[in-house]
């Protein structure tokens, strides 16, 4: 019984085009995950992702210092992400002051 309910809420997700939107929001939450781990708290206090489109992550920050910290950082960040995505789904970031 589970199973049919678990297959027909993907069969539902996939038909509306839901999967996107909801990748979409993975990866942004996924962007907090791995900067506090790679950083601290306060880094991901100063930053937020705002939207997931085309394999481009754009990601809002509060002063050009963590921009710049961040896209020095950039290839591990995404290394990352997609790892826990599972897939390569993001190919670069874009910084938003």
């Amino acid at each position: 019984m589970l199973t049919k309910i678990k297959s027909s809420i993907n069969f539902r997700i996939n038909r509306l085009g839901l999967n996107r939107e909801i990748e979409a929001a993975r990866i942004c939450q996924f962007w907090e995950e791995v900067i506090k781990k790679r950083f601290n708290q306060e880094a991901s206090e100063k930053s937020k992702a705002i939207r997931f489109k085309n394999q481009i992550l754009t990601v809002a920050v509060l002063s050009s210092a963590w921009a710049l910290e961040f896209q020095y950082n950039q290839q591990k960040i995404i290394k990352e992400i997609n790892k826990k995505i599972g897939k390569t789904a993001v190919n670069r970031i874009n910084f938003e002051l």
